[in-house]
């Protein structure tokens, strides 16, 4: 099943916002970080408390208009006090569902062994877990939803 599928509504549109398919259905990211002038990431909207733990990765829907992904990244939370901090680029294919609806699909988040070697990467650990990072990018902006990733 295509986690896309959650998200139609009965009109046959998509919830806005930016979203991580699970097994158990969709969960919202609703927190988000910018960068900040001294080049550290600062959450803007929300806080990390707000930002959800995922274990099972199927797709990400992004629905935002005039929006548009710019990167998938990883890195710990470190990011938040050291913009040296340790991070990792994620290649990611795109498939449009409408004019503003994007379907994301990131296989090295999909399958677990890849997943580990990015945690490991980025030096994760109890104490800074790993956070995947969607970039939502318009004009020169960007906004970086996060969710924390476990392995099971």
């Amino acid at each position: 099943m295509l986690v896309s599928v959650a998200f139609l509504w009965a009109q046959g549109s998509y919830q806005p916002g930016v979203f991580v398919g699970t097994e158990h259905g969709p969960i919202e990211l609703t927190a988000y970080a910018e960068v900040a002038t001294n080049g550290q990431l600062r959450m803007a909207k929300g806080s990390l408390e707000n930002v959800p733990t995922v274990s099972d990765i199927q797709r990400i829907l992004c629905n935002i208009p005039n929006w548009n992904p710019g990167a998938i990244m990883i890195a710990n939370q470190q990011i938040f006090r050291d913009e040296r901090a340790e991070r990792r680029e994620i290649p990611f294919a795109i498939r449009r569902l409408n004019v503003s609806a994007l379907e994301l699909r990131v296989e090295n988040l999909e399958r677990k062994d890849r997943l580990v070697e990015l945690v490991r990467g980025v030096r994760a650990s109890e104490e800074s877990p790993a956070l995947v990072f969607v970039v939502m990018s318009t004009n020169g902006l960007s906004r970086f939803y996060p969710f924390r990733v476990r392995l099971d």
